[in-house]
């Protein structure tokens, strides 16, 4: 270690320097040409000045001031031991920084020398930035490529993404899904590219197969479309006699003074509010009180699934009379809130898992009599399809189930519409007859 004589700075010196230098200001060492102490916002920088032997001037920083004591005769010692190393033609500006950066490319590879560390660790933490802390974006990952949570980040290429979706598709999963978690890992894999992780993304050029023949056969002779469909008068009857005597054993149980089991009764509003919007569930359990106007008998919504967008869409449906009573109801039994969530879990006051609603309404499909197998999504189908059956136009259609454009409806449920081009083109059929097109069809007559 240097000893006091090696510097013409002193302790007094320097902590003179600290307190009463302006911003910036340096004091010098006579001693040691170019080593300096520099008053900065934060107290002060112990760092040397030299050419290197293209004349070129250099500054590097010894450490940072603490006292006066140890910190200047660490950073003196260092000082002279860099004038050493430019006399014999070093650069030790050039040589410390190509040294940090073997530090932080060896403490990069160590944080993400894997698939799955670089999952769990960055990409986790950037997607709990976003709504929903990225669940889903992350739960397609995790489902779908775990298998190469052990690999090197660089070691991802295209031939083990056409793998992968041979794969998928070996498992019966739909096009639709693969796509959605090739997404998905397409952007886990550009966020590497620009936390300096991946030098290109290895997905830029790959683009995934179309579907198979099966599945487009599936399509075009509609049993793709099964499940998306109006329920039948049978289904209907059986569903609102279900939910009648469901919410009449929820409320028998209510008015039991020793019943202690949790009841829920909220199941009957939720139901309602679902077959009347045909909003989804997850929509459902996010809704607030603000979202809800009881007075002026609207709901305003914007769907989880287009939140994220630049340009969301936000659902505005008008309520009837009776959705609007069975509502106000509810409100009155959860104590007339101002906020907060509509549908809470009645114990802890947070939002219920999505599966919630799967048990009661499987209970209700019993009490019912409905025999066939019908989800509770179900709800939402039979929604937009009665729509499109009854003529509703496709844009309206899909404004109201929360779909920025009609491609989803018209793909889904354009094939219960078969007389609108009749319907259209009648519009426009007489429009250009003549007594001509008349009489002949009498002489045929």
């Amino acid at each position: 270690m240097a000893n006091k004589t090696k510097t013409s700075i002193t302790v007094d010196k320097s902590v003179r320097h600290i307190k009463a230098a302006l911003y910036q200001e340096e004091l010098s060492c006579d001693k040691v040409t170019g080593f300096h102490l520099k008053k900065t916002k934060a107290g002060g920088t112990w760092r040397l000045r030299y050419s290197d032997l293209a004349k070129k001037r250099k500054l590097i920083t010894l450490g940072r001031f603490v006292d006066g004591t140890k910190d200047r005769l660490e950073a003196a010692e260092l000082a002279l031991s860099y004038r050493g190393k430019v006399e014999e033609g070093g650069d030790p500006a050039s040589e410390a920084e190509k040294e940090l950066q073997q530090r932080k490319i060896k403490h990069t590879e160590n944080l993400n020398s894997t698939v799955g560390i670089y999952f769990n660790g960055i990409y986790t933490k950037h997607q709990s930035r976003k709504i929903d802390s990225g669940k889903h974006n992350l739960g397609a990952i995790k489902r779908h490529f775990s298998d190469w949570f052990d690999w090197p980040m660089t070691s991802v290429n295209k031939q083990h993404l056409k793998t992968w979706q041979l794969s998928m598709e070996s498992k019966n999963l739909s096009h639709e899904t693969i796509k959605r978690s090739f997404g998905a890992l397409r952007t886990m894999l550009r966020h590497a590219v620009s936390e300096g992780i991946l030098e290109a993304d290895p997905t830029a050029n790959f683009k995934l197969d179309p579907p198979r023949a099966s599945e487009k056969a599936a399509k075009l002779d509609g049993s793709a479309s099964k499940s998306r469909r109006m329920l039948t008068g049978e289904e209907l009857a059986g569903i609102n006699k279900g939910v009648e005597l469901f919410n009449a054993e929820c409320t028998d149980k209510l008015n039991k003074p020793n019943w202690n089991r949790p009841i829920p009764v909220w199941f009957y509003p939720f139901f309602r509010l679902a077959a009347y919007s045909g909003l989804r569930t997850g929509d459902l359990f996010s809704l607030n009180w603000d979202e809800l106007n009881l007075s002026f008998k609207r709901l305003s919504k914007t769907p989880r699934k287009t939140q994220h967008h630049s340009d969301p869409i936000k659902v505005d449906l008008p309520l009837n009379d009776g959705i609007t009573k069975v509502l106000k109801n509810w409100h009155g039994h959860m104590g007339q809130p101002t906020s907060g969530l509509v549908f809470p879990n009645m114990q802890t006051n947070t939002q219920m898992d999505k599966k919630t609603h799967n048990k009661h309404w499987k209970k209700v499909l019993k009490l019912g009599g409905v025999t066939t197998a019908i989800d509770f999504y179900s709800l939402r189908h039979h929604y937009c399809s009665k729509m499109v059956s009854k003529g509703v136009p496709l844009f309206t259609v899909a404004r109201l189930a929360g779909h920025k454009s009609t491609k989803m409806i018209e793909q889904h449920y354009g094939h219960l519409s078969p007389n609108a081009g009749r319907d259209a083109l009648a519009l426009i059929s007489g429009d250009f007859d003549t007594p001509m097109d008349t009489r002949k069809e009498s002489i045929n007559e």
